[in-house]
């Protein structure tokens, strides 16, 4: 029995001996009991090429030698793997602050409304628009586009302190003859909502004003091709493509501009509204629900805004986006106007839209400003007596407006 162990004994020295040795030669792979370069001591995977192991109770399993080394030349030892040399991680990139909310803001009309003019609430007195534009500067606020709000969100562009972007819908001429001037002398950008159907019309811009304020650093956004505007939520999908897709590729094509924001007709919106807009190659919307623009809560296609309506005074338009800016708000509704809540079987409520008590809208419009007694909520804005005679003009071979299931 002595001699029997003495001789297995001398057996596993000599093993131990070779193997030492091929090892030394880089013979085989310094892992004993290695099938194969995939497979680490204990029948495990090994991490893939330039990972680091996992911290466990055993040592780590030495890796092969370095790529490059001849296989069997001399002193070619293979090395820890923690000592294996990994490849240069990239640059950290910035993490975008998810919860950055920056105000919107809505105009509409920057000129005094005559005695007869409808939505008055929607015009703003051009010294009271200057005004209001001088507060917010003197309140830390500076002015950016939607594509610079956008690089903010994503992490590629460094915010402002108070960030706030200013937006005009539709396309009146008031906006470049009294907007434009404030707004240059104080080397702020805005976000023209155009109209395609508004260009070259009466009461609207002409191309080339156009031209002008992008050369001033303004932002153009989609705001669809028709006059008077289209509700997505109930047009057919023809009408729907056509406003969404054929309104973007001709301003695009007209002004030589990148169009990456579209501004829902109406404000109104659905999921197959935000579907189509996505669908064109549109990088966020906007729309009318009151709030700060909050992608973290609301997703890029339903980015809320702040309407301004006539004679807030700048004092309170402050005080509005002080609040918005500062405040989480609510889960935006997936569709907007939200659909009606169904009334109890056999009641007197029965057929009569509502919005659901407790929706984001409701919490939203306990916040919201209270519009002017004149009724002028509607987000629609009529232009001049001339357009209101007539339809615009029809650049695009335009499909019948008739609903369909959706």
């Amino acid at each position: 029995m002595r001699r029997a162990g003495t001789g297995a004994a001398r057996k596993g020295l000599l093993r131990t001996a070779v193997l030492a040795c091929a090892c030394g030669l880089g013979l085989i792979s310094a892992a004993a009991g290695v099938v194969g370069p995939a497979t680490a001591v204990g029948g495990g995977t090994a991490p893939p090429s330039g990972a680091i192991a996992p911290n466990t109770a055993t040592p780590p399993a030495r890796a092969a030698a370095p790529s490059g080394t001849a296989p069997g030349a001399r002193g070619a030892r293979a090395a820890p793997a923690v000592a294996t040399k990994v490849a240069a991680a990239p640059p950290p990139v910035p993490v975008p602050d998810p919860g950055l909310r920056i105000p919107v803001l809505m105009y509409h009309v920057i000129a005094r409304p005559g005695t007869d003019a409808p939505l008055q609430g929607l015009y703003v007195d051009p010294s009271l628009f200057a005004a209001q534009m001088r507060a917010l500067s003197a309140a830390g606020y500076q002015a950016v586009t939607l594509g610079q709000a956008y690089a903010i969100w994503q992490g590629k562009a460094a915010a402002p302190a108070h960030p706030v972007v200013v937006s005009f819908d539709d396309g009146y001429v008031s906006v470049y003859q009294n907007a434009l001037p404030v707004l240059r002398s104080m080397a702020w950008p805005a976000v023209l909502c155009q109209q395609v159907q508004r260009i070259d019309f009466p009461g609207g811009f002409t191309a080339a004003q156009i031209h002008t304020m992008l050369a001033a650093g303004w932002e153009l956004a989609d705001h669809a091709v028709s006059q008077p505007e289209v509700d997505l939520t109930t047009a057919s999908p023809a009408v729907v493509h056509w406003e969404v897709y054929s309104s973007r590729s001709a301003l695009q094509a007209r002004f030589d501009v990148p169009v990456r924001f579209f501004c829902y007709p109406v404000g109104h919106y659905d999921p197959a509204a935000e579907a189509a807009v996505r669908a064109a190659g549109f990088v966020g919307a906007i729309g009318t629900v009151f709030g700060p623009a909050d992608p973290a809560v609301e997703g890029m296609y339903r980015l809320e805004r702040i309407r301004v309506w006539a004679g807030e005074t700048p004092s309170q338009l402050v005080a509005i986006v002080d609040d918005a800016a500062r405040q989480i708000p609510p889960a935006p509704p997936l569709s907007y106007p939200e659909p009606a809540a169904p009334a109890p079987p056999g009641s007197s409520a029965a057929g009569t839209a509502k919005t659901p008590t407790g929706s984001s809208t409701a919490a939203r419009q306990a916040r919201a400003p209270t519009p002017p007694a004149d009724g002028s909520s509607t987000a629609a804005v009529p232009g001049t007596a001339a357009s209101a005679a007539k339809p615009g003009p029809t650049p695009l071979a335009q499909p019948a407006r008739t609903s369909a299931a959706r």
